[in-house]
Protein backbone atom coordinates (compact mmCIF):
# COMPACT_ATOMS: atom_id res chain seq x y z
CA UNK A 1 0.00 0.00 0.00
CA UNK A 2 3.18 2.38 0.72
CA UNK A 3 4.34 1.74 -2.80
CA UNK A 4 1.31 2.18 -4.20
CA UNK A 5 1.04 5.88 -2.47
CA UNK A 6 4.78 6.46 -3.32
CA UNK A 7 3.56 5.82 -7.31
CA UNK A 8 0.54 8.19 -7.10
CA UNK A 9 2.47 10.99 -6.29
CA UNK A 10 4.43 11.92 -9.37
CA UNK A 11 1.34 11.38 -11.43
CA UNK A 12 -1.10 13.50 -9.26
CA UNK A 13 2.20 16.21 -10.09
CA UNK A 14 1.22 15.24 -13.92
CA UNK A 15 -1.95 15.76 -13.62
CA UNK A 16 -1.49 19.13 -11.43
CA UNK A 17 0.93 20.40 -13.93
CA UNK A 18 -1.61 19.34 -16.97
CA UNK A 19 -4.40 20.89 -15.67
CA UNK A 20 -2.56 24.10 -14.87
CA UNK A 21 -1.15 23.98 -18.52
CA UNK A 22 -4.82 24.36 -20.02
CA UNK A 23 -5.72 27.25 -17.88
CA UNK A 24 -2.33 29.12 -18.85
CA UNK A 25 -2.37 32.67 -18.76
CA UNK A 26 -0.68 34.81 -22.13
CA UNK A 27 2.13 35.12 -19.86
CA UNK A 28 2.80 35.01 -16.31
CA UNK A 29 3.88 38.52 -15.04
CA UNK A 30 6.73 37.90 -11.67
CA UNK A 31 6.86 41.95 -12.12
CA UNK A 32 5.15 44.93 -11.32
CA UNK A 33 5.13 48.21 -12.67
CA UNK A 34 7.17 50.93 -10.78
CA UNK A 35 9.53 54.38 -11.61
CA UNK A 36 12.57 51.88 -11.98
CA UNK A 37 10.70 49.79 -14.60
CA UNK A 38 8.70 53.06 -16.67
CA UNK A 39 13.04 54.65 -16.91
CA UNK A 40 13.90 50.88 -18.73
CA UNK A 41 10.54 50.91 -20.95
CA UNK A 42 11.41 54.46 -22.16
CA UNK A 43 15.20 52.96 -22.69
CA UNK A 44 13.73 49.89 -24.34
CA UNK A 45 11.24 52.20 -26.65
CA UNK A 46 13.99 54.42 -27.57
CA UNK A 47 16.35 51.90 -28.63
CA UNK A 48 14.19 48.76 -30.03
CA UNK A 49 10.87 50.32 -30.94
CA UNK A 50 11.44 51.23 -34.98
CA UNK A 51 9.61 51.36 -38.34
CA UNK A 52 10.34 48.25 -39.31
CA UNK A 53 9.41 46.51 -36.27
CA UNK A 54 6.40 44.42 -37.50
CA UNK A 55 8.17 43.93 -40.57
CA UNK A 56 11.11 42.12 -39.58
CA UNK A 57 11.42 38.67 -40.74
CA UNK A 58 13.85 37.62 -38.08
CA UNK A 59 11.32 38.50 -35.43
CA UNK A 60 8.70 35.66 -36.31
CA UNK A 61 7.00 36.74 -32.98
CA UNK A 62 5.90 39.75 -34.14
CA UNK A 63 6.19 39.34 -37.81
CA UNK A 64 3.52 41.08 -39.65
CA UNK A 65 1.24 41.70 -37.22
CA UNK A 66 -1.21 44.27 -38.43
CA UNK A 67 -1.41 47.33 -36.91
CA UNK A 68 -2.92 51.14 -37.20
CA UNK A 69 -2.11 54.08 -35.50
CA UNK A 70 -3.33 52.81 -32.30
CA UNK A 71 -2.53 49.55 -32.69
CA UNK A 72 0.63 50.80 -32.74
CA UNK A 73 0.42 52.39 -29.16
CA UNK A 74 -0.45 49.27 -27.31
CA UNK A 75 1.31 47.17 -28.95
CA UNK A 76 4.65 49.28 -28.13
CA UNK A 77 3.44 48.95 -24.36
CA UNK A 78 2.09 44.90 -24.76
CA UNK A 79 5.47 43.77 -25.90
CA UNK A 80 7.63 45.11 -23.47
CA UNK A 81 5.78 44.10 -20.65
CA UNK A 82 5.40 40.61 -22.52
CA UNK A 83 9.41 40.72 -23.06
CA UNK A 84 10.20 41.88 -19.47
CA UNK A 85 7.45 40.17 -17.20
CA UNK A 86 5.21 43.05 -16.50
CA UNK A 87 1.33 43.47 -16.46
CA UNK A 88 -0.48 44.43 -19.54
CA UNK A 89 -3.97 45.67 -18.27
CA UNK A 90 -6.13 48.13 -20.13
CA UNK A 91 -10.02 48.89 -20.25
CA UNK A 92 -12.45 46.89 -22.33
CA UNK A 93 -14.31 49.25 -24.29
CA UNK A 94 -16.98 47.19 -25.32
CA UNK A 95 -17.54 46.23 -21.67
CA UNK A 96 -17.26 49.19 -19.22
CA UNK A 97 -15.60 48.30 -15.90
CA UNK A 98 -14.21 45.03 -17.16
CA UNK A 99 -10.63 44.60 -18.42
CA UNK A 100 -8.68 43.16 -20.93
CA UNK A 101 -5.37 41.58 -19.37
CA UNK A 102 -2.22 39.27 -20.13
CA UNK A 103 -4.06 36.63 -17.53
CA UNK A 104 -6.64 36.25 -19.71
CA UNK A 105 -6.65 31.95 -21.21
CA UNK A 106 -9.09 31.85 -23.95
CA UNK A 107 -5.96 30.31 -25.68
CA UNK A 108 -4.60 28.73 -23.26
CA UNK A 109 -4.08 25.55 -25.69
CA UNK A 110 -1.82 27.41 -27.99
CA UNK A 111 2.56 27.77 -27.23
CA UNK A 112 3.24 30.59 -25.80
CA UNK A 113 4.25 32.38 -28.77
CA UNK A 114 0.56 31.91 -30.37
CA UNK A 115 -0.89 33.04 -27.25
CA UNK A 116 1.05 36.35 -27.74
CA UNK A 117 -0.16 37.29 -30.79
CA UNK A 118 -3.50 36.59 -30.42
CA UNK A 119 -3.62 38.54 -27.76
CA UNK A 120 -2.59 41.01 -29.79
CA UNK A 121 -4.98 40.61 -32.46
CA UNK A 122 -7.67 40.74 -30.10
CA UNK A 123 -6.42 43.26 -28.78
CA UNK A 124 -6.38 45.51 -31.97
CA UNK A 125 -9.48 44.42 -32.25
CA UNK A 126 -11.01 46.36 -29.17
CA UNK A 127 -8.48 49.69 -29.38
CA UNK A 128 -8.33 52.98 -31.70
CA UNK A 129 -7.36 56.62 -30.30
CA UNK A 130 -10.69 57.16 -28.44
CA UNK A 131 -10.00 54.54 -26.05
CA UNK A 132 -6.50 55.63 -24.89
CA UNK A 133 -7.83 58.42 -23.21
CA UNK A 134 -8.90 55.67 -21.02
CA UNK A 135 -5.55 53.88 -20.32
CA UNK A 136 -3.49 56.79 -20.28
CA UNK A 137 -3.46 60.08 -18.27
CA UNK A 138 -1.91 63.71 -19.31
CA UNK A 139 1.63 65.18 -18.03
CA UNK A 140 3.41 67.70 -17.56
CA UNK A 141 5.32 68.95 -20.84
CA UNK A 142 8.64 68.99 -19.50
CA UNK A 143 8.24 65.31 -18.32
CA UNK A 144 7.48 63.88 -22.35
CA UNK A 145 9.67 60.97 -22.46
CA UNK A 146 10.57 58.23 -24.82
CA UNK A 147 7.39 55.44 -24.45
CA UNK A 148 4.84 58.86 -24.05
CA UNK A 149 2.26 59.23 -26.44
CA UNK A 150 0.03 61.97 -28.50
CA UNK A 151 -3.72 61.25 -29.12
CA UNK A 152 -5.94 63.24 -30.86
CA UNK A 153 -9.43 61.20 -30.57
CA UNK A 154 -11.20 60.02 -33.58
CA UNK A 155 -8.12 61.38 -35.79
CA UNK A 156 -5.04 59.98 -34.92
CA UNK A 157 -2.33 58.82 -31.98
CA UNK A 158 1.66 59.32 -32.09
CA UNK A 159 4.70 57.11 -30.06
CA UNK A 160 7.38 59.95 -28.84
CA UNK A 161 10.17 57.11 -29.41
CA UNK A 162 12.99 60.08 -28.58
CA UNK A 163 13.76 63.67 -27.81
CA UNK A 164 16.56 65.88 -29.88
CA UNK A 165 18.75 68.11 -28.22
CA UNK A 166 16.63 70.97 -29.74
CA UNK A 167 13.70 69.41 -27.59
CA UNK A 168 11.95 67.90 -30.58
CA UNK A 169 9.90 64.72 -29.91
CA UNK A 170 11.12 61.92 -32.21
CA UNK A 171 7.54 60.80 -33.57
CA UNK A 172 6.73 57.54 -34.67
CA UNK A 173 2.90 56.17 -35.95
CA UNK A 174 1.12 53.82 -37.97
CA UNK A 175 -1.81 54.49 -40.64
CA UNK A 176 -5.39 53.23 -41.06
CA UNK A 177 -6.73 50.60 -42.85
CA UNK A 178 -4.93 47.92 -40.04
CA UNK A 179 -2.46 45.94 -41.72
CA UNK A 180 1.25 45.11 -41.58
CA UNK A 181 3.33 47.76 -42.41
CA UNK A 182 5.99 49.90 -41.69
CA UNK A 183 5.57 52.47 -39.29
CA UNK A 184 7.02 56.24 -39.86
CA UNK A 185 9.31 58.40 -38.36
CA UNK A 186 9.40 61.38 -38.07
CA UNK A 187 11.82 64.63 -35.87
CA UNK A 188 8.84 66.73 -35.64
CA UNK A 189 6.10 67.67 -32.94
CA UNK A 190 2.47 66.21 -33.63
CA UNK A 191 0.97 68.13 -35.26
CA UNK A 192 -2.19 69.18 -33.44
CA UNK A 193 -3.05 71.11 -29.84
CA UNK A 194 -4.49 70.20 -26.88
CA UNK A 195 -7.79 71.34 -26.84
CA UNK A 196 -9.87 69.25 -24.22
CA UNK A 197 -9.27 71.40 -21.50
CA UNK A 198 -12.92 69.76 -19.73
CA UNK A 199 -12.81 65.98 -20.43
CA UNK A 200 -8.33 65.80 -21.19
CA UNK A 201 -9.46 63.03 -23.06
CA UNK A 202 -6.45 64.30 -26.15
CA UNK A 203 -3.19 65.72 -26.05
CA UNK A 204 0.33 64.02 -24.01
CA UNK A 205 0.08 60.83 -22.24
CA UNK A 206 1.59 58.09 -20.63
CA UNK A 207 0.03 54.80 -19.31
CA UNK A 208 -1.59 54.04 -16.60
CA UNK A 209 0.04 50.77 -14.18
CA UNK A 210 -2.00 48.15 -13.71
CA UNK A 211 -2.88 48.35 -10.41
CA UNK A 212 -4.32 51.63 -10.72
CA UNK A 213 -6.06 51.13 -14.06
CA UNK A 214 -9.90 51.69 -12.71
CA UNK A 215 -8.60 55.40 -10.68
CA UNK A 216 -8.90 58.65 -12.22
CA UNK A 217 -6.48 60.37 -14.47
CA UNK A 218 -6.12 63.02 -11.99
CA UNK A 219 -5.11 60.34 -9.19
CA UNK A 220 -2.56 58.93 -11.11
CA UNK A 221 1.49 59.06 -10.46
CA UNK A 222 2.55 62.12 -12.65
CA UNK A 223 -0.50 63.83 -13.69
CA UNK A 224 -0.54 67.12 -14.58
CA UNK A 225 -3.56 69.58 -16.94
CA UNK A 226 -0.72 72.20 -17.07
CA UNK A 227 -0.54 71.47 -21.10
CA UNK A 228 -4.52 72.22 -21.36
CA UNK A 229 -4.12 75.93 -19.69
CA UNK A 230 -0.55 76.64 -21.91
CA UNK A 231 -2.04 75.69 -25.12
CA UNK A 232 -5.07 77.77 -24.08
CA UNK A 233 -2.22 80.85 -22.87
CA UNK A 234 -1.22 80.57 -26.57
CA UNK A 235 -4.38 81.14 -27.79
CA UNK A 236 -3.89 77.95 -29.56
CA UNK A 237 -1.10 78.83 -32.01
CA UNK A 238 0.61 75.99 -32.70
CA UNK A 239 4.23 77.89 -33.19
CA UNK A 240 4.16 79.18 -29.80
CA UNK A 241 2.95 76.44 -28.27
CA UNK A 242 5.26 73.84 -29.35
CA UNK A 243 7.93 76.59 -28.85
CA UNK A 244 7.22 75.76 -25.06
CA UNK A 245 7.91 72.41 -25.43
CA UNK A 246 10.75 72.63 -27.12
CA UNK A 247 12.52 75.07 -24.24
CA UNK A 248 10.87 72.90 -21.62
CA UNK A 249 12.81 69.53 -23.55
CA UNK A 250 15.65 71.07 -25.37
CA UNK A 251 19.61 70.52 -24.48
CA UNK A 252 20.42 73.47 -26.77
CA UNK A 253 18.77 76.23 -28.62
CA UNK A 254 17.49 75.37 -32.41
CA UNK A 255 19.08 77.74 -34.88
CA UNK A 256 16.44 78.90 -37.91
CA UNK A 257 18.02 77.29 -40.24
CA UNK A 258 18.19 73.58 -38.97
CA UNK A 259 14.53 74.53 -37.33
CA UNK A 260 13.47 75.13 -41.31
CA UNK A 261 15.04 72.26 -43.00
CA UNK A 262 13.62 69.75 -40.11
CA UNK A 263 10.02 70.83 -40.87
CA UNK A 264 10.67 70.82 -44.10
CA UNK A 265 11.52 66.97 -43.65
CA UNK A 266 8.46 66.58 -41.62
CA UNK A 267 6.16 68.35 -44.59
CA UNK A 268 7.65 66.40 -46.81
CA UNK A 269 7.17 63.42 -44.99
CA UNK A 270 3.70 64.03 -44.24
CA UNK A 271 2.80 64.35 -47.85
CA UNK A 272 4.73 60.78 -49.19
CA UNK A 273 2.41 59.35 -45.92
CA UNK A 274 -0.83 60.65 -47.88
CA UNK A 275 0.59 58.63 -50.83
CA UNK A 276 -0.01 55.71 -49.30
CA UNK A 277 -3.40 56.61 -48.35
CA UNK A 278 -4.42 57.66 -51.73
CA UNK A 279 -2.90 54.56 -53.41
CA UNK A 280 -4.28 52.50 -50.70
CA UNK A 281 -7.86 53.69 -51.02
CA UNK A 282 -7.39 53.38 -54.81
CA UNK A 283 -5.93 50.04 -54.56
CA UNK A 284 -9.48 49.00 -52.68
CA UNK A 285 -11.82 50.70 -55.17
CA UNK A 286 -10.50 48.39 -57.49
CA UNK A 287 -10.79 45.26 -55.70
CA UNK A 288 -14.42 46.39 -54.28
CA UNK A 289 -15.83 47.05 -58.05
CA UNK A 290 -13.84 43.37 -59.10
CA UNK A 291 -16.22 42.43 -55.99
CA UNK A 292 -12.84 41.79 -54.24
CA UNK A 293 -13.58 44.03 -50.86
CA UNK A 294 -13.40 43.34 -47.23
CA UNK A 295 -16.98 41.55 -46.76
CA UNK A 296 -17.84 41.90 -50.82
CA UNK A 297 -19.80 39.01 -52.20
CA UNK A 298 -19.63 40.66 -55.33
CA UNK A 299 -18.49 43.91 -57.25
CA UNK A 300 -19.54 47.45 -55.87
CA UNK A 301 -18.88 50.59 -57.11
CA UNK A 302 -19.25 52.53 -53.58
CA UNK A 303 -17.91 52.26 -50.09
CA UNK A 304 -20.23 51.43 -47.26
CA UNK A 305 -19.70 54.00 -44.38
CA UNK A 306 -17.25 52.19 -42.77
CA UNK A 307 -14.94 51.77 -45.74
CA UNK A 308 -14.95 55.34 -46.22
CA UNK A 309 -14.05 56.61 -43.10
CA UNK A 310 -11.25 54.44 -43.37
CA UNK A 311 -9.92 55.46 -47.23
CA UNK A 312 -11.06 58.96 -46.86
CA UNK A 313 -8.71 61.62 -45.77
CA UNK A 314 -10.33 64.84 -44.66
CA UNK A 315 -8.80 65.61 -41.69
CA UNK A 316 -5.38 64.40 -42.61
CA UNK A 317 -5.69 67.40 -45.79
CA UNK A 318 -6.88 70.02 -43.40
CA UNK A 319 -3.61 69.28 -40.96
CA UNK A 320 -1.43 68.92 -44.51
CA UNK A 321 -2.60 72.75 -45.03
CA UNK A 322 -1.90 73.99 -41.62
CA UNK A 323 1.59 72.26 -42.10
CA UNK A 324 2.38 74.76 -45.38
CA UNK A 325 1.09 77.45 -43.40
CA UNK A 326 3.63 76.33 -40.28
CA UNK A 327 6.08 76.82 -43.13
CA UNK A 328 5.36 80.00 -44.31
CA UNK A 329 5.16 81.45 -40.94
CA UNK A 330 9.04 80.05 -40.22
CA UNK A 331 9.71 80.49 -44.37
CA UNK A 332 9.69 84.70 -43.07
CA UNK A 333 11.02 84.10 -39.63
CA UNK A 334 14.59 85.28 -40.64
CA UNK A 335 14.85 88.35 -42.65
CA UNK A 336 16.77 89.11 -45.73
CA UNK A 337 18.57 85.96 -47.53
CA UNK A 338 21.70 87.06 -49.32
CA UNK A 339 21.39 86.60 -52.59
CA UNK A 340 22.83 83.58 -54.53
CA UNK A 341 22.23 81.34 -51.18
CA UNK A 342 20.10 78.69 -51.73
CA UNK A 343 19.16 77.83 -48.03
CA UNK A 344 16.58 75.63 -46.30
CA UNK A 345 15.09 79.23 -45.72
CA UNK A 346 15.11 80.22 -49.87
CA UNK A 347 13.46 76.79 -50.39
CA UNK A 348 10.80 77.01 -48.22
CA UNK A 349 9.83 80.60 -49.14
CA UNK A 350 9.72 79.24 -52.70
CA UNK A 351 7.13 76.84 -52.05
CA UNK A 352 4.95 80.14 -51.97
CA UNK A 353 6.07 81.38 -55.19
CA UNK A 354 3.90 80.90 -58.48
CA UNK A 355 7.48 81.45 -60.94
CA UNK A 356 10.53 80.37 -59.33
CA UNK A 357 14.83 80.52 -61.05
CA UNK A 358 15.49 76.95 -62.72
CA UNK A 359 18.03 76.45 -59.85
CA UNK A 360 15.78 76.75 -57.06
CA UNK A 361 13.68 74.63 -58.46
CA UNK A 362 15.81 71.74 -58.93
CA UNK A 363 16.26 72.39 -55.48
CA UNK A 364 12.93 71.86 -54.17
CA UNK A 365 12.79 68.39 -56.11
CA UNK A 366 16.10 67.48 -54.37
CA UNK A 367 14.59 68.81 -51.22
CA UNK A 368 11.70 66.54 -51.72
CA UNK A 369 9.88 64.49 -54.73
CA UNK A 370 6.37 63.28 -54.31
CA UNK A 371 5.81 60.04 -56.44
CA UNK A 372 1.64 60.83 -56.68
CA UNK A 373 1.41 58.84 -59.96
CA UNK A 374 0.56 55.40 -58.82
CA UNK A 375 2.17 53.84 -62.31
CA UNK A 376 4.64 55.93 -63.24
CA UNK A 377 7.72 56.36 -60.21
CA UNK A 378 9.58 58.24 -62.49
CA UNK A 379 6.90 60.87 -62.43
CA UNK A 380 6.55 63.17 -59.12
CA UNK A 381 5.65 66.46 -57.58
CA UNK A 382 7.47 69.09 -55.27
CA UNK A 383 6.16 70.63 -52.61
CA UNK A 384 5.51 74.10 -54.51
CA UNK A 385 3.70 72.09 -57.06
CA UNK A 386 1.46 70.17 -54.13
CA UNK A 387 0.94 73.86 -52.26
CA UNK A 388 -0.54 75.32 -55.63
CA UNK A 389 -3.13 72.53 -56.27
CA UNK A 390 -3.93 73.24 -52.56
CA UNK A 391 -4.33 76.81 -52.74
CA UNK A 392 -6.89 76.28 -55.18
CA UNK A 393 -9.05 73.82 -53.68
CA UNK A 394 -8.15 71.41 -56.33
CA UNK A 395 -7.03 68.30 -53.45
CA UNK A 396 -9.93 65.43 -53.41
CA UNK A 397 -10.53 63.57 -50.06
CA UNK A 398 -12.99 61.30 -51.73
CA UNK A 399 -11.44 57.80 -51.81
CA UNK A 400 -13.79 57.04 -54.59
CA UNK A 401 -11.81 60.08 -56.82
CA UNK A 402 -8.83 58.99 -59.39
CA UNK A 403 -5.47 60.18 -58.05
CA UNK A 404 -5.95 63.08 -60.52
CA UNK A 405 -8.42 64.76 -58.21
CA UNK A 406 -6.83 63.27 -55.35
CA UNK A 407 -3.33 65.34 -56.06
CA UNK A 408 -5.37 68.10 -57.40
CA UNK A 409 -3.60 67.64 -61.12
CA UNK A 410 -6.47 68.44 -63.22
CA UNK A 411 -8.63 71.27 -63.06
CA UNK A 412 -11.98 69.38 -63.82
CA UNK A 413 -13.61 68.36 -60.99
CA UNK A 414 -14.77 65.46 -59.40
CA UNK A 415 -18.13 64.69 -59.34
CA UNK A 416 -19.06 61.79 -57.27
CA UNK A 417 -21.32 59.06 -58.42
CA UNK A 418 -21.30 57.25 -54.47
CA UNK A 419 -22.65 58.67 -51.46
CA UNK A 420 -20.10 60.70 -49.02
CA UNK A 421 -19.94 60.06 -44.97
Amino acid sequence: MKNKSLLLIPLLLLISIWSSSLQAAVWQSPNTWSNAWEVKYQNWVANNWKPNFFMNPNNQKYYRIPHDCADAIYLMRMVFSYEHKLPFVINNANKPGKLISNQMKQWDHLPEYQRVRQFMLYVNDRVGTRTLSKDTFPIALSQIRSGDLYVEPGSHSYEIVGITDTGVPVIMSSTTPASPKMMIQLYAFPFFIPKDRIHMTDGYRRFKWPRNILKPMQQQPGYSNEQYNIAAATGYNYVAFTDIIAKKLRRRPEPLTEKTKRVLQGLCSFAKERVNYVNDGLNYVRKLRAGKGRGSTGGRQCMNAKEYDYYSTPSRDKRLKRYFQEVLNIAYAGGVIKEGQITPQLVARAIFHDQVPPEIERAMDQTCRIAVYPHDDRKYINLRQLWQNIAKGRLSSDPHAPYENRWGLTDKPYVSQCRTF
